[in-house]
């Protein structure tokens, strides 16, 4: 953690939030081994920043981080105090300069940005050719 806030933490310095993998094989022994630093987080103020750091969920972190002992990205304990708004772990979005990115632009409200505007151009002249070489629809006339 090189932030600056990271420094001032109650946890800096203990090397023990985040145990060697070698050294458990199961929840239980993980919640043996870090159990007892989980208070180091009672009176952080910096439980959603470290949160935001370390993005427990998205990189199935075994540890602690915010107040909570986390394995492969769940919470298996937790203090009595936590909320769920120190969780607000930033979402992966899509590539800008995609398909996929230019969708993301859209479904967050936003104005899509310079490459994303270009593909959306692309993949809309792209289906407006496909859509051209498509024959068109026969129509059957049926005598009853």
């Amino acid at each position: 953690m090189t932030n600056s806030w990271a420094l001032r933490a109650p946890c800096h310095g203990i090397g023990a939030f985040a145990p060697n993998e070698d050294a458990w094989s199961t929840q239980a022994d993980l919640l043996r081994m870090c159990q007892g630093l989980l208070g180091t987080c009672g009176p952080c103020p910096f439980r959603a920043e470290c949160i935001a750091t370390i993005k427990p969920v998205q990189a199935m972190f075994d540890g602690i981080a915010g107040g909570r002992l986390w394995c492969n990205g769940v919470v298996i304990a937790a203090l009595e105090d936590v909320s769920d708004a120190e969780l607000a772990e930033p979402k992966l979005r899509a590539s800008c300069g995609t398909e996929a990115g230019a969708r993301d632009h859209n479904r967050h409200g936003e104005r899509a940005c310079a490459a994303c505007r270009q593909v959306a151009r692309q993949v809309t002249a792209r289906r407006k050719e496909e859509k051209a070489r498509q024959p068109g629809q026969l129509a059957l006339d049926i005598a009853v």
